[in-house]
């Protein structure tokens, strides 16, 4: 009877480890009424500010992402001036969206489509989300052809350096991949 309040208990727990980077972030925050009565969880938010990007067809990249890397790629695109490079969320990795992220890939017919990540290639959600973009891939029509690329730390078997200047080095090299020149 013990084993089973205990194995009950332990099946209602979710720890998330995280940075606390976001925690007092001003973009990263919600007003009351984004949390009361009649909103829900957002699988997938689309680029929020199209208004300050060239035309959707001039778009050269499109890169969704997933928790505060997001904030690290505006803030870079923001002091870059960069304006051909989208950036939107896929904030519910499984199940995989398609039903919201599969129609808004063709809204930059003419975009490289990549996953940026903070976290090393071996401990992220690349190696989850690059079969299920493919597949969504396939499903529009200006990509059916393409293969998703991936800006983010080679791997490793810790998720973070412990070194100050190394991971500003590696935040620098994730920026420089998400927005370099597309080949």
């Amino acid at each position: 009877m013990q084993w089973l309040l205990a194995k009950q208990f332990l099946t209602l727990q979710l720890i998330v480890f995280f940075s606390k980077a976001l925690l007092r972030h001003p973009l990263a925050r919600s007003t009351l009424e984004e949390m009361s009565d009649g909103t829900s969880f957002q699988r997938y938010l689309p680029e929020p500010h199209p208004e300050n990007l060239v035309a959707p067809e001039k778009i050269r990249r499109h890169i969704l992402c997933s928790g505060q890397v997001y904030y690290q790629l505006l803030k870079e695109r923001e002091d870059k001036g960069i304006n051909d490079v989208a950036i939107s969320r896929l904030e519910q990795l499984s199940p995989l969206p398609y039903d919201l992220l599969t129609p808004h890939l063709d809204k930059y017919p003419n975009a490289e489509l990549m996953w940026a990540q903070e976290e090393p290639l071996n401990n992220g959600a690349w190696t989850y989300v690059q079969p299920r973009l493919i597949t969504a891939l396939k499903e529009t029509e200006h990509h059916k052809d393409k293969i998703p690329v991936y800006a983010g730390r080679k791997p490793s078997s810790s998720v973070a350096t412990g070194s100050k200047y190394a991971h500003k080095a590696e935040v620098e090299m994730i920026n420089e991949m998400a927005f370099a020149p597309a080949e």
